[in-house]
């Protein structure tokens, strides 16, 4: 019995030895990655128009036919292999704000294509105007009201809220400014949590939290006129005129077409300390974007074309004396006619008209 178990022992270790032997051979020397980024490393942030150093490591000459440097926007370097090491110096002025990728694009000589990338984040050298947010006038707002949107079309304000089951109805309503009283509303279906609204021409659009649907009415009757979808979440929305600008909690801004709501472009929003997140409803002002942060008593001033933050808002003194028994800050409205700036928060029972005052 001994002498059968040693020969099946041999014969499963000579199969093994074999085994090892053809699953090696399978190994070719063009199977491994013959060119890698050594620096940057990947998430490195640098300031815009920082040169950045940039080191490909070739790991054999002989397999490596050419290779590519480039972003989205320009070539660093193209060209034939003729060291083990090359290193460039990279001006980052012309690069966007916020997630740039680098591409090395590596072609070996059987004419086979592989890529190794980088993600640089590039932050602003400039640093915002800081403000504070100063009470002028103290109007009524509805408790009831976990107020999503806020906008004036002309003299008419218009509200959007959220909520859904035990948390109470969305809707989107019109609101009489000197009383708080909701005029005219219309309830969105309980299984639709209501978000930011905006006003173009004659429609107004109002987003949803996480039904993935904008709902467009005629801004006169509060009728739906159509609805759109769209994919993740909705949070704040406003409009420059032409496109819709949208938010959805994260440091990005989403431009979409008014008649397809079709994404168009987005920006990501940054300070020279990095990128701003929890980005929530939006308002746009004279050619800027104002934004909440959701669970802090700030704003953003962001402009549109970058998205860089210009100015930042300290509303914590409007929380403390104004938000008594109700939820975050949130909601801005600019009254174009008279140039008045107003704020409000979720179950406040006050809407402000502020200033604001350079620090």
């Amino acid at each position: 019995m001994k002498t059968l178990f040693y020969m099946a022992t041999l014969m499963l270790l000579i199969f093994s030895i074999n085994s090892c032997t053809d699953s090696d051979s399978e190994i070719t020397r063009g199977s491994l990655i013959p060119a890698k980024f050594e620096l940057p490393y990947n998430n490195t942030s640098a300031q815009k128009g920082q040169i950045i150093r940039v080191e490909v490591s070739v790991a054999d000459i002989d397999l490596v036919k050419t290779i590519k440097v480039f972003t989205k926007d320009s070539v660093i370097y193209e060209g034939k292999v003729s060291k083990a090491s090359h290193l460039f110096e990279v001006n980052t002025d012309t690069w966007s704000y916020g997630t740039n990728q680098l591409t090395l694009e590596i072609t070996t000589t059987d004419d086979k294509v592989r890529r190794d990338n980088r993600i640089v984040k590039i932050i602003p050298d400039i640093f915002p105007q800081e403000y504070t947010a100063e009470v002028i006038e103290v109007f009524p707002h509805a408790t009831t009201s976990y107020t999503q949107g806020l906008e004036f079309d002309g003299d008419q304000l218009y509200e959007g809220t959220g909520g859904t089951g035990a948390t109470g109805r969305s809707m989107v309503a019109k609101v009489d400014l000197n009383t708080g009283k909701i005029q005219e509303k219309r309830l969105l279906d309980e299984k639709y949590f209501g978000e930011g609204i905006t006003i173009l021409g004659n429609k107004l659009y109002q987003l949803t939290w996480q039904e993935h649907t904008c709902f467009v009415y005629d801004k006169n009757t509060l009728e739906e006129i159509e609805k759109f979808t769209y994919t993740g979440e909705g949070w704040g929305l406003c409009n420059d005129g032409e496109q819709l600008i949208m938010s959805d909690g994260s440091e990005r801004l989403y431009f979409r077409d008014p008649v397809t709501f079709g994404l168009k472009k987005s920006i990501e929003v940054y300070t020279n300390e990095g990128p701003v997140k929890g980005l929530n409803e939006l308002e746009y002002i004279n050619g800027k974007i104002y934004a909440n942060i959701y669970t802090k008593n700030q704003m953003v001033i962001i402009d549109p074309k970058t998205g860089v933050v210009t100015g930042r808002i300290d509303a914590s003194i409007l929380a403390l004396d104004y938000r008594k028994t109700g939820e975050v800050l949130n909601g801005i409205a600019y009254k174009k006619s008279t140039k008045q700036l107003f704020v409000t928060g979720k179950n406040w029972p006050n809407l402000l008209e502020i200033g604001l005052v350079k620090e």
